[in-house]
Parts: C-alpha cells; structure tokens; sequence
C-alpha cells in the first residue's frame, strides 16, 4: 500500500510560506530597537500606497478673553511632511532539503533566525542613519569617542531650548552611542559608580550595563561610527517623534527551483523614513554627538 502521508517538497511547500514567515517574523521583531522607538505610521499604509503626508500643526498660543467681545478666530498655514516608502531590500536562500530542515528544530531556527536578522539589521541601520542625517544641534567631542557629562548636559540643553522635558515619565527619549563612546560613558564615575549613585545592584560597574544618563535610557548600537573621522556621528539623543517611519508588511515568498533542486525562499520588506523636521532646523529634537 502506497504511503500518502509523507511530507515532501510538494506537499511541504503548501505550507512553507506562512510556516517560514511566521518564525522570520518573529526573529526580525526581536531585533528591532530602534523601529519600536520612532514614531511608525505603517498603518496609513494599511489601503495600499507608497507615500504619508504627515501635517505639521503650528503652536497654538492661549488668548486672553476680555469681557463682552467676541473670540478672535486664526487660521494657520500648516507645513507638512512627506514620508516616501521607497527602500526595499530582500534576503534570499536556496535549501535543497527544506523538508529536512522543517524537521530539524536546530536547522529551522538557524535559517529563520538568519534571515529575520538580515531583515531587521538593515531597517535599523536605515533609521540610524536618518538620525544621524541632522545637522542643526550637532555637538563636537573634544577627543574621539569620548564622552563626558559636561558634553551630555549642553546636548540635553538643547532639547531643554526646544521644550523637551527628558525628565518626564514616558518622555521618548534615548541616548545611542557606538561601542567605544559607550565604553567612555561607562567610565564616568556620574553614572555607574556607587559613591555617586548609591547602592544599586545594577550599577554599572557591576553590570556592564550603563541603563540611564540623566533619565535618558542609553544603549549601544554598531550603526554608529567609532572610526575616529572628523564630523562623524558617534552618538545621538533623538526623540519619538524626531523620525516618522513606515512599513509594508514582511513578505515571505517560496517556491520550488528545478534546476537548483531545491526551495527558494525570499523575505523582502517595503519600508521608508524621514525627519520630521529638516535635517538644518534645530527643531528636529535631535542632538548628534560628532568626532574633532
């Protein structure tokens, strides 16, 4: 009697697709840090379209009311932003056995885990590099990648100018510094040493970890530079509504190749940033740390 309950690459490939998109998926969205910390308006995607326009509502100012007149009515002309979703990037893989590594826990989780990463490094490298794309409130260290707190207090200063109250709970601020600036953050006695802090069993000396600079979460990130250039960014502070980001849903797409022998699958995504404000306006809530 013939065995019609086997799996192979026919009948495998039915539920691939959704199989493989589901483990990618979810080891791209471990990785993002950066995406879930911007403000991310995918869902004006959700009727289809590649492009959000994103009004910039004026500062309103309250009016005196004076007795037996009548409200004075303005009309504001509001600038807006354009949000173009216009990167798109693919990672691709041939598995001649996928039947196997369907089987294969270690194998599945190595290739999905492969592939969601690709995906999700380079939506975070793209939204890093918006960041560092403003100009208007940079501030030069005096050695490369090193950090002092004198430097850190005039960069959350100008957030400070700009009404920006990082002390707030819920305030949507972080600090990113590349590893060696993060390293000489670490060093600071301010942040991580116990005469300074208090007792903490998480201090940074003790952890390697240094959490908060001022109230600032503060993490580190290879997408920023450390190579020593002049002008380089090395660390930033940036606030959630510094960065207006969007997304297509992450497509997983398979299918059986003949002449490779085996199944090609392809995870591919649709995404798009942009500054809230001009990269020049000191508007942007952002501050960039740059080398001498």
């Amino acid at each position: 009697m013939a065995d019609t309950g086997s799996v192979t690459v026919t009948t495998a490939g039915v539920f691939l697709g959704e199989f493989w998109k589901e483990a990618i998926l979810n080891y791209a969205e471990r990785s993002f840090r950066l995406r879930n910390q911007v403000t991310d308006l995918s869902s004006e995607l959700a009727s289809g379209g590649k492009t959000v326009n994103i009004p910039r509502v004026t500062e309103e100012t309250a009016t005196s009311k004076t007795a037996g007149q009548n409200v004075v009515y303005t009309t504001n002309t509001d600038g807006d932003t354009t949000l173009t979703v216009d990167q798109h990037f693919y990672t691709a893989k041939v598995i001649e056995d996928v039947v196997k590594v369907q089987d294969s826990s270690g194998l599945f989780n190595m290739y999905t885990k492969a592939m969601g990463y690709a995906m999700a490094k380079k939506i975070e490298n793209f939204i890093a590099l918006l960041i560092q794309s403003s100009t208007a409130n940079d501030t030069a260290l005096s050695a490369d990648n090193t950090m002092t707190a004198a430097l850190l207090r005039s960069g959350i200063a100008k957030l400070y100018a700009l009404g920006v109250d990082t002390t707030m709970p819920g305030a949507d601020v972080w600090l990113y510094g590349s590893p060696k600036t993060y390293l000489s953050i670490l060093g600071l006695d301010q942040f991580v040493s116990w005469e300074k802090i208090g007792p903490s069993d998480v201090s940074g000396n003790k952890t390697g970890i240094v959490g908060e600079v001022y109230g600032i979460p503060t993490l580190q990130s290879t997408d920023w530079d450390e190579d020593g250039g002049t002008g380089d960014e090395t660390a930033s502070i940036f606030t959630k509504e510094s960065i207006f980001y969007a997304q297509q849903l992450l497509r997983v797409q398979s299918d059986y190749s003949i002449d490779a022998l085996g199944t090609k699958v392809v995870a591919d995504a649709l995404f798009g940033g942009v500054l809230t404000q001009t990269a020049a306006a000191t508007a942007s809530q952002i501050v960039n740390f740059t080398n001498p």
